[in-house]
């Protein structure tokens, strides 16, 4: 058996303030939009910048955002981190962790218009071996896991 992700669906409250989040921040692009009736569902799939299949945003009669949205952490792969920090503090979006360093890797994250967190990762994420295996170290971030 061999089973590959193809994407994940975010349930949102508000399709459109959603899409200008995604959009206007990260740069992603519709790629097609289907709207369901018996119930009123509508779903938006995004594709990315080279046009791959991303992810899907969804909204509806029947479809309740999570109450703990914040656990579903998206990660991004980015060349760069600055266009993304001046596109979120221009947005006015919350900053919830800003340009943190790990080694090889620097990141950032901001709460979606949902609360859903999204990390933007600038750096190579497969070079991490610094850290020996079992060592505990203290958490760079402690206060995101807090988010209810």
């Amino acid at each position: 058996m061999n089973a590959a992700v193809v994407g994940f669906k975010l349930i949102v409250s508000d399709l459109e303030r959603s899409l200008a989040f995604y959009e206007g921040v990260f740069g992603f692009k519709q790629a097609a939009r289907v709207d369901f009736t018996g119930p009123d569902v509508t779903e938006v799939l995004l594709n990315d910048a080279n046009g791959n299949r991303a992810f899907a945003l969804i909204n509806g009669d029947s479809q309740p955002v999570p109450t703990s949205p914040g656990w579903v952490p998206l990660a991004l792969q980015v060349d760069d981190l600055a266009p993304y920090h001046k596109a979120i503090l221009d947005g006015g979006y919350e900053l919830v962790v800003d340009r943190l360093s790990l080694g090889p890797v620097e990141l950032i994250m901001v709460a979606d218009p949902d609360g859903y967190l999204v990390e933007a990762i600038c750096g190579d994420v497969d070079n991490l071996d610094d850290i020996p295996p079992g060592a505990k170290i203290p958490h760079p971030a402690p206060h995101i896991h807090d988010r209810r």
